[in-house]
């Protein structure tokens, strides 16, 4: 279960709205020894400026979407964390004896659950976390599929399988 403060839940609907119809992107942190969220990094969705090069991490069906899109649309179907920002958020967090309970994302106009990209990143990142002495992380996706009422989701994504992790909000 991952457990997450009404203010962080709030600010992480308000950062979908604020960018929507663009995906928004952060992390979550936390202590090691319990399942409580008491930090968010919102992190810049960089999609919108990448080049056409940089796109082949997306899976075939996305990819041909993203490439019949401008830059500026691009962002509003996916995400791309900003490196730097990422790296300064890392930073903070062992500054602060934190560690990485999850990313999240917003989905715009789908369910909040895991897209055939999103699993590919989440593997991605699994193929070097190790590497990295770092946790396996949680994904928590925020969908906007209903403006009125944002539905928030957590999952655990291993071997290319996404699972329901109850997530809640106190």
């Amino acid at each position: 279960m991952l457990s997450i403060p009404t203010a962080i839940w709030e600010d992480m609907i308000a950062h979908a709205r604020s960018l929507d119809p663009n995906e928004c992107c952060g992390m979550l942190a936390g202590r090691a020894d319990d399942n409580d969220v008491t930090k968010q990094y919102r992190i810049t969705n960089i999609l919108a400026t990448l080049h056409e090069t940089e796109l082949a991490r997306f899976d075939q069906a996305k990819l041909a979407d993203l490439q019949q899109l401008s830059p500026e649309e691009r962002a509003d179907i996916a995400f791309q964390m900003d490196a730097h920002e990422l790296s300064q958020a890392q930073k903070d967090m062992r500054h602060h004896g934190l560690t990485l309970k999850a990313f999240y994302h917003s989905h715009t106009f789908s369910p909040a659950r895991p897209s055939n990209t999103d699993i590919k990143i989440a593997m991605e990142f699994e193929s070097y976390r190790a590497i990295l002495n770092l946790p396996q992380p949680l994904h928590v996706i925020i969908s906007l599929e209903k403006k009125a009422h944002p539905v928030i989701l957590a999952w655990r994504i291993h071997d290319s399988q996404a699972t329901e992790v109850s997530v809640e909000r106190r």
